[in-house]
């Protein structure tokens, strides 16, 4: 495996990114061009969680995949909306513009979100051809072929946050935070799953979107799983929090649900079914 700490976006929506490349197979006499995965840890918008990012994208560079972890914008001295989603549209199109250099399939690439994540995939997956528009873009450029989210916040009036002056660190004077309500015909496919007892941000979320796929007509595969906490991760014991001052064992069994792992693979079948 190869790793370039790269930056896209500048001047004006300068973002890192961590891009992870498989390692070359000497028996192939032409190395294949990967599909790609863009991930976006959660964390509330207040940092990108480790526990969502490099091991999770050692699970896709095990399955063929290349991975660029995305370090979006966060909570501070500007919203987070919608200079996020302008770096991610950089991203996007800067793997369109040079996949031959990054050896990956740019007609085969999966935003994965998780958490807070989530709605920033959900959200660029609705304004996708409008943030091609607003950038001077190509619109092909701008496009993906699929989306994972994982217990993904979809809008800030279905329970999470439940501060008016978070949502306006989150938001700012940016309006189209609601992506239930953004959904287009031009969406592309989503795999979605929360659990029933997520404590944080309510199962509406991801029931909302995916709603509103199926209206319209989008291919969609929604799993509701019946128990679990918030920020499952891949739900194996690798993500789990470990026994410490901040947590007990027992804290962190939560976190290791043999149910609710079978996730990664569900995704991965799924897409295979729709490549």
């Amino acid at each position: 495996m190869k790793t370039l700490n790269l930056t896209f976006g500048q001047p004006a929506y300068p973002v890192a990114v961590t891009f992870y490349q498989p390692a070359a197979i000497a028996d192939f006499n032409q190395p294949p061009r990967r599909p790609l995965v863009i991930l976006l840890p959660g964390g509330g918008y207040r940092f990108h969680s480790d526990r969502e990012n490099e091991i999770v994208a050692v699970q896709y560079l095990a399955q063929g995949y290349a991975v660029a972890s995305v370090t979006y914008q966060l909570i501070g001295q500007k919203p987070v909306y919608p200079t996020a989603l302008y770096q991610l549209a950089n991203v996007v199109a800067e793997f369109h513009r040079h996949a031959e250099q990054y050896e990956i399939d740019a007609t085969h690439i999966l935003l994965v979100g998780f958490s807070a994540g989530g709605q920033l995939a959900a959200l660029y997956t609705d304004l996708w051809a409008q943030l091609a528009g607003t950038l001077r873009f190509a619109s092909q450029d701008c496009a993906v072929w699929a989306a994972t989210l994982a217990y993904p916040v979809i809008g800030l009036r279905l329970g999470w946050p439940n501060d008016a002056a978070e949502q306006q660190r989150i938001a700012g004077t940016w309006r189209l935070t609601e992506a239930d309500q953004l959904v287009t015909a031009q969406n592309p496919p989503a795999f979605v799953w929360t659990t029933a007892t997520d404590e944080l941000v309510p199962p509406t979320n991801a029931e909302c979107y995916v709603q509103a796929l199926r209206k319209l007509g989008v291919p969609v595969r929604f799993h509701l799983y019946p128990r679990g906490p918030h920020a499952l991760s891949l739900a194996r014991d690798v993500t789990a929090f470990a026994a410490g001052h901040a947590h007990d064992a027992i804290f962190g069994q939560r976190y290791i649900r043999p149910d609710v792992a079978g996730w990664f693979a569900e995704q991965l079948r799924w897409l295979h079914r729709i490549w």
